[in-house]
């Protein structure tokens, strides 16, 4: 029975919640939609618990049936009635909840749900110890405020004696010949018995018994799928899904519950933060992924499917769920567009003693909620662990030296929560890969680590620092999945030419996540005399530093990189943010220079130092990097240096082989005594075509 419409909302305290027969006071209480959102509803303002009733009709179960009650997604902490009888509290945005409800609706058919649902409100800080996420962070990725609701619908489920209150789906080995799907479910069982499995993958089917105790199960076998149409990501193949329907009964044949998940049949390993899908190697070229709003039942597949194409435009493989579980319709997305997805949990910075059980809570329901979409190729256990992402604001590398130190030392967070978290994780998916942690630079005893959150010319150093940072520390470059430079949108209300220089600059920050400090060592405004040109300059230094970035990691590819995240992609609200595209889905110009360095096959050459002087020998190495899985033959690269009064070119011409980056030659330059503007230009035709351009002055 689905419960969606109409409820009752009120905020505050003072009514017992679970009695039907309770006299209310309903001059308290508001009329709210679910699925919804309490901040949507002006009487209930800014409140942290808001109370919610519902009345319905539904007649009493008969005999043998068992009655559900499922809340499919609530934010964020629930104690729930129903007809006086208290049911329990939940906790957790993503995961479905459910309750027996059987006793509670026998011998009646007037029902009174009711709950108590408390969020904590959205702020920068995440120390509170709540599963959250990015979706409690504020306010670069969203926007002050508090997401509460019940996001998606409410129902009563019927079944037999037995219920699948969760199955989990995955692929072990799927090769031309066969694919091995492997299928846990949790069942529960009014008493110990035999009950029967029937499982269709696709045109297969396969029959199981199973010996029940009385209540709490886990069963688990596998499914075996001849010639499988196997998914790959896009730029590999196609995306052929198969049905899996899962069904529990009697072994005489009686029906008592049925799940239906959709599913594709692929193989994916890591060495090393090196990917392979189906025994391919593949380049990461990813973003960063916010929460799509703060209001996840407004989230529609539209606007989800956009973003996905928008990406996919630009080139990229990869989502990274940065810190969050995404809405079911993203993951259904990805699994049509050929989209992976590296899936964080919502742990984001360092969290309490105290939380190991709630955190492993939270991995075995993440499995139940997203593991079964092909999409999703990776775990990561907790997100940033230390709480030290955005520290460090020095203009060289020595923070990054003293962050490597700090990293030596033990943690609670790592020694002993992310190894449960990366245990649960493995235990419930042993088909994917797992990593415990992100942000964790190379530490003893294993000099390890994980991906890295550089930041180099945003929150520390500068842009050009990556290069010789890779040299000095190249376990620290194998997966970047944070580096950008924040900029200001195409418009907001907060942006005025009339008032410039003197706009809100704290309110900026405090609501619309500017970071000012480092703004004010990259792009100052005070050093532009209109908004339109502290605009342009902040839009140029971004997609520069995005772009080089790419290239540089790219120039990386398998010695050691295995890919990298760009850190965002896209706003939620109106934000002076590194996204790539503002809140209305206007293209900064560092989109494009995202898509630019993520084509196919580009051509890149060493940075040219930013200042030269008359009489430096230099060498610059020109490569051509591929991502095609054959080769690429017939092509010609041509350089051309151009200075004040002169100019070189060089010209090779040649084959890349397939997935390389291959050096094509190397400039001799000696610096000509001259004194201006200098550029590299590189031109590569054949049978593909790019080029590029670096930029430096001569000062003689």
């Amino acid at each position: 029975m689905d419960l969606r419409g109409k409820w009752f909302a009120a905020v505050g305290d003072g009514e017992l919640l679970g009695f039907p027969d309770k006299a209310f006071d309903d001059s308290a209480w508001v009329s709210v939609d679910v699925p919804g959102h309490w901040e949507r509803v002006s009487a209930l303002g800014d409140a942290t618990a808001v109370r919610y009733r519902h009345q319905f009709n539904q007649q009493p179960p008969a005999a043998g049936e068992r009655r559900w009650l499922v809340f499919e997604g609530l934010l964020y902490q629930a104690d729930v009635w129903l007809n006086g009888s208290y049911l329990g509290d939940v906790e957790g945005y993503f995961m479905a909840h459910q309750f027996d409800v059987t006793e509670a609706m026998a011998g009646r058919r007037e029902h009174l749900l009711a709950l108590e649902l408390s969020c904590p409100a959205r702020s920068s800080d995440i120390s509170s110890g709540h599963m959250l996420g990015s979706l409690g962070s504020a306010p670069e990725l969203l926007p002050p405020g508090n997401s509460g609701g019940l996001w998606a619908p409410v129902r009563v489920d019927s079944t037999g004696e037995v219920r699948i209150l969760d199955l989990r789906v995955g692929t072990f080995g799927a090769s031309e010949r066969r694919a091995v799907v492997a299928l846990q479910a949790d069942l529960d069982a009014t008493r110990a018995g035999l009950v029967r499995l029937h499982t269709i993958v696709g045109e297969v089917e396969q029959t199981d018994d199973h010996v029940l105790a009385a209540g709490l199960n886990q069963v688990e076998w596998r499914v075996t799928v001849p010639e499988p149409r196997r998914w790959w990501p896009h730029r590999l193949g196609d995306q052929p899904l198969y049905d899996v329907t899962v069904e529990a009964g009697t072994t005489q044949g009686g029906l008592s519950d049925r799940r239906r998940v959709r599913t594709g049949l692929r193989a994916v390993e890591m060495n090393r933060w090196q990917f392979s899908i189906n025994g391919v190697r593949i380049f990461l070229k990813g973003a960063n992924f916010g929460p799509a709003s703060p209001w996840w039942a407004e989230v529609d597949e539209d606007s989800v499917r956009r973003d996905v194409e928008l990406a996919k435009e630009a080139g990229l493989d990869l989502i990274r769920l940065y810190g969050h579980i995404a809405p079911p319709a993203l993951y259904d997305v990805a699994d049509e567009a050929g989209m992976l997805i590296w899936q964080d949990l919502p742990l984001v910075g360092p969290f309490p003693q105290g939380s190991r059980d709630a955190a492993t809570h939270c991995a075995r329901a993440a499995v139940g909620a997203v593991g079964a979409h092909p999409s999703v190729m990776l775990w990561c256990g907790h997100v940033d662990p230390l709480g030290d992402s955005a520290n460090g604001t020095s203009e060289n590398l020595s923070s990054m030296g003293r962050k490597l130190a700090a990293h030596q030392r033990p943690s609670w967070n790592l020694s002993v929560l992310d190894r449960s978290v990366k245990r649960e994780l493995e235990r419930r998916d042993p088909t994917r890969p797992t990593i415990a942690y992100s942000g964790v630079l190379p530490h003893l005893p294993r000099l390890d680590g994980t991906d890295t959150h550089l930041w180099l010319g945003w929150k520390r150093g500068s842009e050009r620092d990556l290069e010789q940072f890779a040299a000095r520390w190249p376990r620290a470059v194998r997966f970047v999945s944070q580096f950008g430079a924040q900029s200001p949108p195409q418009e907001m209300p907060l942006l005025s030419s009339q008032t410039w220089p003197d706009l809100d600059w704290a309110r900026l920050a405090r609501t619309h996540g500017l970071d000012a400090a480092a703004m004010n060592r990259h792009v100052p405004p005070r050093d532009h005399t209109t908004l339109e040109g502290w605009q342009e300059a902040a839009w140029a230094y971004q997609a520069m530093l995005v772009r080089r970035h790419v290239e540089t990691l790219r120039r990386l590819k398998y010695r050691p990189a295995g890919g990298f995240s760009q850190h965002f992609f896209a706003d939620s609200h109106p934000a002076v943010s590194t996204a790539l595209l503002d809140w209305q889905r206007w293209p900064k110009p560092a989109y494009e220079a995202l898509a630019k360095a993520c084509q196919p096959v580009i051509v890149v050459a060493d940075r040219l130092p930013a200042v030269l002087t008359p009489g430096d020998e230099l060498s610059i190495g020109v490569h051509v990097i591929s991502d095609a899985r054959d080769p690429v033959v017939g092509l010609h690269v041509e350089a051309t240096l151009e200075w004040p009064k002169g100019s070189h070119s060089w010209g090779w011409e040649g084959a890349v082989g397939s997935d390389e980056c291959a050096l094509v030659g190397t400039l001799h330059w000696r610096v000509p005594d001259a004194s201006g503007p200098t550029a590299l230009h590189l031109q590569l035709t054949g049978p593909v075509e790019a080029t590029n351009r670096y930029d430096a002055v001569i000062f003689g």
